[in-house]
């Protein structure tokens, strides 16, 4: 893992042992640079000594995934498909690489995503058991992180592309709000959800991602220990995780009282319900029509889950799709207004911990209506089940009140510890 006491080429260097190590058997990475990333690491602490230690910025000489859908300069981008094998490499680094590097992060490489970001499974596995998927479609980055070859990588989210993976391999996922961070350079599947995020090996990094994206001067600090925090348990589709799972809510539940925060169940009102079939018109009918190349001249080449997925999304109508994308407009106001006092909603990131099955990246159930709704949503991987497979719980606030997220997501962390779930 990376130390922000070290230099620059020593960090690097680092992230290289571990991926030689270990990466053989976890997969996850498409491309490497470690000839580009030391050449970096060099020039960083050349200008490190020359100023007398003054670094570039939050993330100065920390060494980076980026999701082989995000563009990175002088390497290719191949977007987990046959289609983009010999991709030529991009001019320019996708915006938000850009503020990154701004920041001091080195690239090492282009972390494996699913095909298209869709939900054909990668080749990359779980680091906690090599039997398990790793999630999707950031499975790439999230299992970097959790092996400890990265501190962060970049992810994003149509659905449940973060905060799943960040479940499944036991690491922090956040996905910020709509369009907080730039899309510009990144492989476009749905315009009305697409979002970047990142997966994090613990709060604080997490917290330094966030301010190097938003230009922030500051590094959001936790919630104050004597604010009372206010959570709502949201008991909406609770049924459909499984026994450790709720446990595992239960018990945060409970971690949370103990330390003073309010905790009450809430029950969303009905026409929330909705937001799971809304969220799914909305993708699929956009990226049926994003991915139209894709579709129509390289059809022979998708894989069968994407080709229905594409050919249920071009069924969709577009009056079908304006009117899931107006009614998605007004829950994200009505949203606005049920959170009400509650500064936090809490929820399972995903029915139970991984599946034992690499032929499925899971379900995104839980992550649907927080994407849905362009709401702030982050994993803590704090709970495991008796086999010790993480399970992550879900903590999402309003549109727009992401360092909030970010605080009380660092005042659970200091609750939570790490937890066992026992029945």
């Amino acid at each position: 893992m990376s130390d922000l006491t070290a230099t620059a080429a020593a960090q690097v260097a680092a992230a290289f042992d571990t991926i030689n190590a270990r990466n053989d058997g976890i997969r996850a990475w498409a491309s490497l640079d470690d000839e580009g990333a030391r050449a970096r690491a060099a020039v960083l602490d050349a200008r490190t000594q020359q100023s007398g230690g003054k670094t570039v910025g939050h993330l100065h000489g920390v060494p980076i995934g980026v999701k082989d859908i995000i563009d990175v300069a002088g390497m290719p981008t191949r977007m987990g498909s046959p289609i983009y094998a010999d991709a030529k490499p991009p001019m320019f680094d996708a915006a938000c690489v850009a503020l990154a590097k701004n920041a001091g992060a080195i690239v090492i490489g282009k972390t494996v995503t699913t095909e298209l970001a869709a939900f054909h499974p990668s080749k990359t596995r779980n680091p906690h058991n090599l039997a398990h998927t790793p999630g999707g479609s950031s499975s790439g980055s999230a299992a970097a992180v959790a092996a400890g070859m990265v501190p962060l990588a970049f992810g994003s989210q149509t659905a449940g592309s973060i905060i799943r993976p960040a479940a499944f391999c036991g690491v922090v996922g956040l996905k910020p709000s709509f369009g907080l961070v730039p899309r510009t350079g990144v492989k476009m599947q749905s315009e009305s959800l697409d979002t970047v995020g990142v997966l994090a090996a613990d709060m604080a990094w997490a917290a330094r991602w966030f301010a190097a994206m938003t230009g922030s001067a500051k590094v959001v600090s936790a919630w104050p220990a004597n604010r009372a925090l206010r959570v709502a348990i949201i008991k909406n589709g609770i049924d459909r995780a499984d026994t450790e799972m709720n446990v595992a809510v239960a018990e945060a539940a409970s971690l949370l009282g103990l330390a003073g925060a309010r905790v009450r169940d809430v029950q969303l009102p009905t026409i929330f319900d909705d937001v799971i079939e809304l969220q799914r018109t909305v993708q699929l009918f956009e990226m049926a029509r994003n991915y139209e190349v894709e579709r129509t001249r390289f059809r022979a080449v998708l894989s069968d889950v994407l080709e229905r997925v594409l050919q249920e999304g071009v069924k969709i109508t577009p009056q079908a799709h304006r009117s899931a994308a107006s009614t998605l407009e007004q829950l994200r106001k009505q949203a606005d207004i049920v959170f009400g006092d509650d500064d936090i909603w809490l929820m399972p990131s995903a029915l139970g911990a991984a599946p034992a099955d690499l032929t499925t990246t899971g379900d995104p159930v839980f992550n649907r209506m927080p994407t849905a709704l362009h709401q702030p949503a982050l994993n803590l991987p704090h709970f495991k089940t008796r086999s010790g497979m993480p399970l992550g719980l879900q903590l999402v606030a309003a549109r727009q009140q992401d360092e909030k997220l970010l605080a009380i997501a660092m005042r659970c962390e200091e609750v939570f510890g790490g937890t066992t779930v026992e029945d």
